[in-house]
């Protein structure tokens, strides 16, 4: 973008290469009550003289809020000390380009999508505040600059923003805005500070949970006590006597909770632990481990419905007589967010009773839209959300179910409702990452390359599940294959993805396939080049071509060798846009169990916006990565969980965690990449690695401590 030029009515921004566009930019508008000036969806000069400016993206703990607006005010070219934030209200402006526009923030694509659109919104607010300071000073565009929140006159005259904002104006025709260079760069790459962070301290911040009206009732939910039970009887006389309850409802649907409402949470904690509720026995009582062995036998041999995603070389030439050949069965558990903050969501009945207004923790407002009409029977416009600050869990609230709840329960009583999941709950009755059984092969050539390629996932597709029409449409669910369209140059490849159905509901969790699919390929990777006799490293690279892939993977071999008794095991990655490589360096506790020293990432994201919050990034998902690889596991047996609190999942305390060093590759180049999941999917390969060259074990299923 070397010269910018704004149209009439509307700023048109082109995104990835033009296959997809997003247009926005209103004219200057000012509320005729407060005096704010719109200059377009991003941007609002205040009367205090500060620029408040919109978040697109959900904040869930990812820094969105602070990075997205670095983004804008540095082509605006603003003080960042005169900035506001606040975040989007439901809007089709708002909506993501990564998600065909709708309101979702998910797959690590906040920046790297919002990246042109808030570069182009914050270039046409600073193109405004020129063109008022050219009328003031009644000269031309070129005697004009910016620089930090101040215009200059090439006299040597100054005019900060400030100063300016409160009672810019616009002209007639947006055509008559200066073309101007983009502003130099001074915001972008800086670890500024949260903007959040202050609030969150002073405990001012608000989630959903804390969103609740005055007056709502407060609606807690029994789950079936067996996945695919229906309701016998609700044994809701005891609930009812509870002082507080006011209503016992059976939600609609096959094997739907029932609701227990109360004027407070403990009064409807206390409800539904008085409720004797009867349900009918399944047919067949979900048992995950028999499920995973299942799906391991379709892994084996194959289905004529496998989804074919890469094919090369031919069909399936056989390898040589004298060729060496591997293979594996790779298997991995249910795992869970276990999100610390309630899954919620509060509707509010709105056009006489036929809508509601819905306000919650969510990453996804669009299909919380979505999920209250399927629920309520209503068409989607009805309806309207508005986003909180989100407590973590990247993934758990794309498909917010307390939505639909709450819309049907505020439907039917006629009166604000807000639905609450908590943590132990949702651990039980939540929703989970599907199982998965992986079957590879590979046949290895006289140089001890890789020859032939064979990696088939049996898993449960998430998508099938939320999409079905997408889903018998398309073959396949792009999160279900995440991770397997590895970067290596292998001459003959197969790569199937096989969906299968299960009773619990699969939903997204940080990293999706990759968390288990790259377990799968960095442990087969590593044993084919123990078999050739090489060393890891150097065997990854002679398999590489992308330049980008090679020096984040040729860094690591820069760190200086691990001491006697340690082992460095190694994983890499492109997902995301986004290349990442890993060493793990990892000895023994005093139980003879793997203790990792240290973690070293090396990450090529393009430009890193804020490198402190990357980082921060990397180094959360690594964590929750090695966590998720050495003990969490949720299993079902005769259809009920066997974890059902947050201490029977029980993920790894802060003694348990590693340090952690992360190296950015060319953070000042090119366009930002996927940051937030990329570092989970790598720990349990890196790990098992090490853990193979210091002890001889190669683990193959997950998580690590069942092996």
């Amino acid at each position: 973008m070397n010269r910018i030029r704004l149209n009439r009515r509307a700023l048109l921004v082109s995104v990835v290469a033009g296959s997809a566009a997003v247009l926005f930019g209103l004219p200057i508008s000012r509320a005729t009550g407060g005096g704010v000036a719109r200059v377009n969806a991003f941007v609002r000069f205040e009367t205090d003289g500060l620029i408040t400016l919109i978040n697109p993206a959900i904040e869930m703990g990812q820094g969105s809020s602070t990075a997205l607006a670095q983004v804008l005010a540095d082509a605006l070219d603003a003080d960042w000390r005169g900035i506001r934030v606040l975040p989007a209200p439901y809007d089709d402006a708002y909506g993501n380009p990564h998600f065909a526009l709708r309101l979702v923030t998910a797959d690590s694509a906040a920046t790297r999508a919002f990246w042109p659109v808030l570069r182009a919104a914050g270039a046409q607010a600073r193109a405004v505040l020129v063109w008022n300071a050219m009328q003031r000073w009644n000269c031309a565009a070129a005697q004009v600059s910016t620089e930090s929140g101040q215009l200059l006159h090439a006299d040597g005259r100054r005019l900060a923003y400030a100063d300016l904002a409160s009672h810019a104006t616009l002209p007639g025709l947006l055509d008559s805005l200066p073309s101007l260079a983009p502003a130099p760069s001074r915001l972008v790459g800086r670890a500024l500070p949260r903007l959040d962070l202050a609030d969150k301290l002073a405990g001012r911040a608000i989630y959903g949970v804390d969103a609740r009206s005055a007056g709502a009732l407060v609606a807690v939910l029994l789950a079936p006590e067996r996945i695919g039970a229906t309701l016998v009887d609700a044994g809701a006389d005891a609930a009812r006597a509870v002082p507080g309850v006011e209503h016992v409802l059976a939600l609609p649907g096959e094997s739907a909770p029932l609701a227990v409402l109360a004027r407070d949470t403990w009064s409807a904690l206390r409800g539904r632990q008085a409720l004797r509720a009867r349900w009918t026995a399944p047919a067949e009582p979900y048992d995950s481990e028999r499920a995973l062995a299942r799906f391991a036998e379709v892994a084996r041999n194959g289905a004529a419905d496998a989804y074919i995603v890469r094919q090369t070389g031919g069909a399936s030439a056989a390898p040589a007589v004298d060729a060496r050949h591997l293979q594996s069965l790779v298997m991995s558990r249910h795992v869970t967010h276990a999100a610390l903050e309630p899954i919620n969501a509060q509707a509010t009945p709105a056009w006489l009773n036929q809508g509601a207004e819905l306000l919650s923790s969510t990453q996804a407002p669009s299909l919380d839209m979505r999920r209250a009409a399927q629920t309520a029977k209503r068409p989607p416009p009805v309806f309207s959300v508005q986003s909180t600050l989100v407590g973590g869990a990247f993934g758990r609230r794309v498909d917010n179910d307390a939505a639909g709840a709450a819309a049907w329960l505020a439907l039917k009583l006629k009166e604000p409702v807000q639905v609450l999941r908590f943590v132990g709950d949702d651990i039980a009755h939540g929703q989970v990452r599907s199982i998965a059984a992986q079957h590879l092969e590979a046949t290895l050539d006289e140089r001890g390359r890789i020859a032939t390629w064979l990696h088939r996932t049996v898993g449960s597709a998430t998508t099938a599940r939320m999409f079905p029409e997408r889903f018998a449409k398309e073959g396949f669910d792009q999160t279900l294959v995440d991770g397997q369209e590895h970067g290596y140059d292998i001459p003959q490849q197969r790569i199937e993805s096989i969906h299968r159905p299960l009773p619990v509901a699969c939903g997204f969790l940080r990293g999706v396939g990759a968390g288990f699919n790259l377990f799968a390929i960095e442990t087969l990777v590593d044993e084919a080049a123990a078999l050739a006799a090489q060393e890891p490293l150097a065997y990854r690279l002679a398999m590489l071509t992308d330049p980008r892939a090679r020096r984040v993977l040729s860094a690591l071999g820069e760190l200086p060798a691990p001491p006697p008794g340690r082992a460095a095991g190694h994983a890499f990655m492109s997902l995301r846009g986004s290349h990442i490589a890993l060493r793990a360096s990892v000895g023994r506790d005093g139980g003879g169990r793997p203790h990792i020293e240290r973690l070293h990432f090396v990450v090529d994201a393009g430009r890193i916006v804020n490198p402190t919050l990357a980082r921060c990034q990397i180094e959360g998902a690594a964590l929750m990565g090695w966590s998720m690889a050495w003990s969490e596991a949720l299993d079902f047996v005769d259809g009920r969980p066997v974890q059902a609190t947050l201490a029977d999942y029980a993920p790894l305390r802060l003694p348990d965690l590693p340090p952690i060093e992360c190296r950015f590759i060319d953070p000042t180049q090119g366009e930002p990449r996927g940051v937030g999941e990329i570092a989970l999917p790598l720990v349990a390969p890196a790990v098992a690695n090490a853990w193979a060259r210091l002890s001889g074990q190669r683990w193959r299923t997950l998580p690590l401590a069942r092996a």
